[in-house]
């Protein structure tokens, strides 16, 4: 039997609302809680400000049993081949379901507002040259390969 939480045919409010209700103050104070894998292992320095200053070692083992709401950008903190990153982020939201009791993956943190902010990838436009454009097809389908650049 599915537990309501897991059933795809109930709006999310009541999924959500299952899920919280069964999760201990441990677990749901795990949601918050985020890690930058890799952060303090860039050779040349920060790829991004106060890279450093908000880094630390991980004991990911440590915390994963009560599960984990966020990786910090998996693909931006150091020049990573596309399908390498993506293998070696699969294994590790693998290690983090196969860690918490309700098998809940992480937020995959990246920025993409001028496209997926990693190596090799487009850098597009800002907004404020969206508006420029006067062009709101042309933002819709910049948009569009922005999110089909992140999958």
């Amino acid at each position: 039997m599915t537990d309501p939480w897991q059933d795809p045919a109930l709006p999310a409010g009541v999924r959500a609302a299952d899920l919280l209700a069964r999760m201990t103050t441990e677990e749901k104070v795990a949601q918050l809680y985020s890690v930058w894998p890799g952060s303090n292992q860039t050779p040349g320095g920060d790829m991004a400000p106060l890279q450093h200053a908000l880094s630390e070692d991980i004991d990911l083992t440590r915390l994963l049993p009560h599960g984990l709401g966020q990786l910090t950008r998996p693909f931006g903190t150091a020049p990573v081949d596309p399908a390498e990153g993506a293998a070696r982020l699969a294994a590790l939201q693998e290690r983090i379901r196969s860690a918490n009791r309700f098998r809940l993956p992480a937020l995959a943190h990246e920025e993409c507002l001028t496209g997926f902010t990693a190596w090799r990838a487009t850098v597009f436009p800002t907004p404020l040259a969206w508006g420029a454009s006067f062009d709101p097809g042309l933002v819709k389908e910049m948009a569009a390969a922005i999110g089909a650049s992140m999958r």
